[in-house]
């Protein structure tokens, strides 16, 4: 309670950490390399307290475990869900599936998952369970054959055995995702995507694993850009994977994005990309983790770069350690109009999320 208060009012700089760890045998050359590229760059500036104090124990797992472990410590920050926090949040979870009766095996809904509690581990397993009959119920339900176990379990992802098939929640919820982002938008007729704080990578191997021949570019903060990229690699071996974050030639970046299948940039590199030069952005759980200011410096940046943008939101949260001595909360509220939508969107799409049920997927068409 101590240290959640002191973070709240002082809280902690992530690269003093850094400073501390930064030549550790136990660092990894490659995340080395980009989280001081990242720590020099403007980039940082845009980082919110929520996660200075996130990252810092985010590398505490990387130092200790590497990349091998993701699945079950960095990525429980992300979307791996494992308590039952609200009722609202499974509400079109449990609808969905009222008159849809379906069987549970005791020994996966009992299954321990490494890290995890056992009552951790059974609410993910019984999540796992709502979340694949729900997306069975769906057309969608045929592209998950086409998402590879080599990946989606493996870095230590804790998983069940579903209808003889290994389930994990970001197997399900990136074909979610992906289900929206057609609903929102014909991405068959795209050809480059830039999605911004992807995490690690999961939505990018779903779509990239069906609509095989777009040009994606991911830009996000460390470490989760060190542990996409580590992931993209072992899924397409063959796709050309670039990590373009020391480039800020303006030509020379767009050069070396249009002869990359997959490019990693950061934030302040959308600065130097093209006029419209993207046919989608994707912002998917992520925005609701910003402070107002940096959510505003994003949408003008989409406005020049885009034609169409979709994200998933929380319709109402408080960024945690927002406030200071001089700041009051940070609370977005969709409806209450705190994400400052500009006035030239066209709102396209906007539906509730299966799960969490109290989040929002929305899509805009950008006008000139």
């Amino acid at each position: 309670m101590k240290n959640k208060f002191i973070n709240r009012f002082f809280p902690k700089r992530f690269d003093k950490y850094w400073k501390k760890i930064e030549d550790s045998k136990d660092v990894n050359d490659t995340l080395r390399y980009i989280t001081n590229n990242f720590i020099k760059s403007k980039s940082y500036k845009l980082v919110s307290n929520y996660w200075h104090v996130l990252n810092i124990a985010n590398y505490k797992s990387l130092s200790m475990f590497g990349v091998k472990k993701y699945g079950s410590t960095i990525a429980r920050n992300y979307y791996t869900f494992t308590k039952i926090y609200h009722d609202e949040w499974f509400d079109e979870t449990v609808n969905n599936l009222k008159d849809t009766p379906f069987k549970i095996d005791s020994i996966e809904v009992f299954k321990k998952h490494d890290g995890f509690t056992l009552e951790e581990s059974i609410s993910y397993n019984y999540l796992c369970y709502l979340l694949f009959y729900n997306l069975k119920k769906t057309d969608n339900f045929q592209n998950l054959n086409k998402l590879k176990d080599h990946t989606y379990l493996g870095f230590n992802d804790p998983y069940i055995k579903i209808e003889n098939i290994n389930v994990t929640t970001d197997k399900i919820v990136s074909l979610m995702d992906y289900g929206k982002i057609r609903k929102a938008f014909d991405i068959t007729k795209l050809n480059k995507i830039l999605e911004i704080g992807a995490g690690s990578g999961r939505t990018c191997e779903a779509i990239l694993s069906i609509e095989k021949n777009l040009k994606y570019i991911i830009c996000d903060i460390v470490p989760a850009i060190y542990i996409s990229y580590e992931r993209l690699k072992l899924a397409f071996p063959n796709k050309k994977i670039s990590l373009l974050i020391d480039e800020n030639d303006k030509t020379k970046l767009e050069e070396k994005i249009e002869k990359s299948d997959i490019a990693f940039i950061f934030p302040h590199q959308l600065e130097i990309l093209n006029r419209k030069s993207l046919d989608l952005i994707l912002a998917i759980d992520c925005m609701h983790e910003m402070d107002k200011s940096t959510i505003q410096y994003y949408f003008k940046l989409f406005n020049h770069i885009s034609t169409r943008f979709y994200f998933s939101i929380w319709s109402k949260t408080d960024v945690p350690y927002s406030k200071n001595i001089f700041k009051k909360k940070n609370i977005l509220d969709y409806n209450a109009g705190d994400y400052k939508i500009p006035s030239n969107w066209k709102n396209m799409f906007q539906e509730k999320i299966d799960f969490p049920s109290n989040m929002l997927a929305l899509g805009f068409k950008i006008k000139e």
